[in-house]
């Protein structure tokens, strides 16, 4: 583990056991655009002609406590999660249960962007994928591209990636570099990348093999945040393509 993740593996740490209460708001609105959108992400589900008698599988990644994860639950076979803190895992895990999902979505401790390859139960059941899903998380990892190569070769021939993350920082979509230090001032040290465009994600969905169907929207209504300080907003893109 770098140094960098390993900045962030403390810092989300520390920040899961209020994550849920301090990020309600925004995790009520990407919860439920991702429903709205399910089948703008993937014609694969368990209800679907093209998932029909299919085992679909889904990992996202980054999970934290795992609102996408449980939002896609109910559409899906099976569900992992992995994150490189424990006690986001923890939440994540407690989540599931309490949702009486545990026999479908399971969590896991691990990095499965490092050089070493993780545990021989965590590599297999992060194989053959249908969707891999990244949310607000991609702009923490030290190196995106390498990132969405590595989570790319997981999924199975035409399987989807559905990234959601911040726009960047220009014209009316950001507020720049600067305010986005003061607003995430704890988090501004774990932070790589000051939110992606239209053309960066459609450059590392295409560097990862993602070529088919890419799509990239702006969510209409814009993320609130609220901290002791401040309440603020952030707009928010998702974006989609499938393997080749």
């Amino acid at each position: 583990m770098s140094d960098f993740t390993e900045t962030n593996r403390k810092y989300f740490d520390n920040l899961a056991a209020s994550y849920k209460g301090q990020f309600a708001d925004a995790q009520r609105m990407l919860s439920a655009e991702t429903v709205q959108h399910r089948n703008w992400i993937s014609n694969r589900w368990t209800d679907t002609e093209a998932g029909k008698d299919q085992e679909i599988k889904m990992l996202e990644y980054a999970c934290g406590p795992g609102v996408i994860s449980m939002s896609l639950a109910p559409f899906v076979a099976k569900v992992i999660g992995v994150d490189i803190s424990d006690n986001m895992i923890a939440e994540f895990n407690r989540n599931a249960s309490s949702l009486g999902l545990s026999d479908k979505v399971v969590g896991y401790q691990a990095d499965l962007l490092a050089e070493d390859a993780p545990a021989q139960d965590i590599e297999s059941a992060c194989t053959n994928l249908d969707l891999v899903t990244v949310s607000m998380a991609l702009h923490h990892f030290e190196h995106p591209d390498r990132a969405l190569k590595r989570l790319a070769k997981r999924l199975n021939k035409g399987g989807a990636c559905y990234i959601i993350d911040l726009v960047a920082h220009s014209g009316a979509h950001g507020h720049g570099h600067d305010d986005h230090q003061h607003e995430f001032a704890g988090a501004a040290h774990t932070v790589k990348t000051h939110g992606f465009s239209h053309e960066d994600m459609q450059q590392l969905f295409e560097g990862a093999g993602l070529t088919i169907g890419f799509e990239y929207k702006i969510l209409p209504e814009p993320l609130r945040f609220s901290t002791e300080e401040r309440s603020f907003s952030k707009t928010v893109f998702i974006a989609r393509a499938q393997l080749k």
